[in-house]
């Protein structure tokens, strides 16, 4: 430096304003982990045996495949009858395995599956209305109305309290209503048991066309064919 010569102020530290904020957004992680930072609850999960379980009282509630199995074995032109001339031989040995209880019983457990994983927080309490009798009830009116029996003959008199009252909640109850909508059975809202019983022999046919719409479809048959 020359004499005399006034001495060169300091330069100023650089900023590194990027690494600022990543340092800041570390270190708030660091602290967050350490605190504890709020959660969001995890999802409910559904269990293997919880999955089955529903789908057996299902599939007990709505006997849509013995119905159909019953029918199919009374009448080799079934379920077109008269109408099987209006189709090929293929086309109607497509319907017949398309409403086989297989076939029926596929559908439904996938249904029960799917209605399940989208009501984890709700489905002990629709198991437990299911498995203390509305399902067995439900299903032996509808089974019932197939074979035109009586249903307090197969249902009704056979009924415990338990059972009885299962059923009146199924029926009636707000918390079941996604239930019932699910199974096509919302029209059994009030009037209990009674109701109950007879709406359910009315829409096991509501149930069986529901099926037999689907296998038109997939059998490319015009669904004019069954009404």
């Amino acid at each position: 430096m020359p004499d005399g010569a006034a001495p060169l102020p300091g330069r100023p530290p650089r900023c590194h304003p990027r690494r600022t904020r990543v340092g800041a957004a570390a270190a708030w992680a660091v602290a967050c982990l350490l605190a504890g930072c709020a959660q969001p609850p995890a999802a409910p999960t559904v269990s293997a045996e919880r999955l089955e379980r529903f789908a057996t009282a299902y599939m007990q509630m709505l006997p849509v495949g013995p119905v159909m199995a019953s029918a199919a074995a009374q009448d080799a032109r079934w379920p077109l009858g008269d109408k099987a001339d209006l189709v090929s031989d293929a086309q109607l040995g497509c319907m017949r395995q398309a409403l086989s209880p297989q076939a029926v019983a596929a559908r439904q457990r996938q249904s029960a599956r799917d209605y399940a994983l989208a009501h984890p927080d709700t489905l002990d309490a629709d198991l437990r209305v299911l498995e203390d009798g509305a399902a067995r009830l439900i299903g032996q009116a509808m089974l019932a109305g197939a074979e035109r029996s009586p249903a307090a003959a197969l249902a009704g008199a056979s009924a415990t309290p338990q059972q009885t009252q299962a059923l009146a909640a199924f029926a009636t109850e707000p918390r079941y209503a996604d239930l019932r909508r699910a199974t096509g059975l919302d029209a059994l809202i009030g009037g209990g048991q009674q109701r109950a019983e007879s709406g359910g022999r009315a829409l096991g046919q509501a149930l069986l066309v529901r099926h037999m719409t689907e296998a038109f479809l997939t059998c490319h048959i015009p669904v004019k064919l069954l009404y």
